[in-house]
């Protein structure tokens, strides 16, 4: 029997062994690829009971106190339509101040934010019990890990059973204090909506220090707070310098008396532009409440002053807004 010579045999050797070798380096291949291709920066599905989901660290982690709120506003998740909110150093911020329960405000919340888009910080007040209720919404809960959301606690036994407990609140410097850095506050209520069909946006009107829903004369002057865009330092520059306790009257048309007697004050010293009102036809423009117009920006207490066939060509999403008003509002 004849042996195979050396170098036939180094020749079936090799052969054995090369597409061991080949499937071998395919495979490594593909698990550094996939590795690789893994995001670092999602945020992991969570695997709690919504219905457990209580005040506990997981809560903590998610919802953010008035002042511990760098680090944890901050977000790994990645939006490709512009930059995402950062509650922290940005100049405007959508307020909602709340504490009733959560169920019909969270599909408002997610639908502002919506269409504020992802530069704009949507803040909640809300009394800490709350807390438990907000987080039942998976898609309330991803909208404030990505730092779009943020909820904030009210201190205990802030409640809003009347207009003029709105009023009182929103008169003392503490949240005015507390927007800082923002400058453009966009506030607004359950009973509110800002309309997608719209060709204007918020920041159109920035240039005014106070302005919403026009108010009709046989309701009252100014403008209406309940979804009003107001800039910060005028806010407490007016609380400052006037005592609401001296006042009578709702909140928002304190608010408009006290900013035009500052303007006209300033005139009257020389000093012009410092304080800047819109007229009640570019008010309109904004927002509608007592005083119609075709395609405002923004609605408040739609179904209390419009008709539904109107609302619905124009801004079908006003049944987002809660019809349970506040006592007396």
């Amino acid at each position: 029997m004849l042996m195979p010579s050396i170098p036939n045999i180094g020749k079936v050797k090799i052969k054995q062994l090369l597409w061991p070798a080949l499937w071998t380096t395919l495979l490594l291949w593909l698990l550094v690829d996939a590795f690789k291709a893994s995001p670092a920066d999602t945020i992991p599905t969570s695997t709690t009971n919504s219905s457990s989901f209580s005040l506990s660290k997981k809560i903590q982690d998610v919802f953010t106190s008035p002042k511990n709120s760098t680090a944890k506003e901050t977000t790994s998740v990645r939006f490709s339509d512009g930059p995402t909110a950062n509650i922290s150093s940005s100049s405007k911020v959508a307020v909602i101040i709340e504490t009733r329960a959560s169920g019909g405000i969270i599909p408002l919340v997610l639908h502002f934010a919506t269409v504020l888009g992802p530069d704009w910080p949507v803040l909640i007040y809300t009394p800490t019990e709350n807390f438990g209720s907000f987080s039942t919404s998976h898609s309330l809960v991803r909208f404030i890990k990505a730092g779009r959301v943020v909820v904030r606690p009210l201190a205990d036994g802030i409640y809003f059973p009347s207009w003029d407990s709105v009023s009182e609140f929103l008169t003392q410097k503490w949240m005015w204090e507390d927007l800082a850095p923002a400058e453009h506050i966009f506030i607004f209520q359950g009973d509110s909506i800002i309309c997608a069909n719209s060709v204007r946006s918020v920041e159109d009107f920035f240039e005014w220090d106070l302005i919403g829903a026009p108010i009709d004369p046989k309701y009252g002057v100014g403008y209406n707070g309940g979804l009003s865009l107001r800039k910060r330092s005028s806010m407490l520059r007016v609380l400052d310098t006037f005592n609401w306790h001296d006042a009578t009257g709702p909140e928002d048309q304190w608010f408009f008396a006290r900013t035009r007697e500052l303007k006209e004050k300033d005139e009257e010293m020389g000093i012009e532009g410092s304080i800047k009102l819109p007229s009640m036809e570019i008010a309109r423009t904004f927002a509608v409440e007592t005083i119609d117009y075709p395609n405002p920006l923004g609605l408040h207490q739609p179904t209390r002053f419009f008709k539904n066939e109107i609302l619905d060509d124009w801004c079908p999403e006003y049944k987002l807004a809660r019809t349970d008003r506040i006592s007396g509002d």
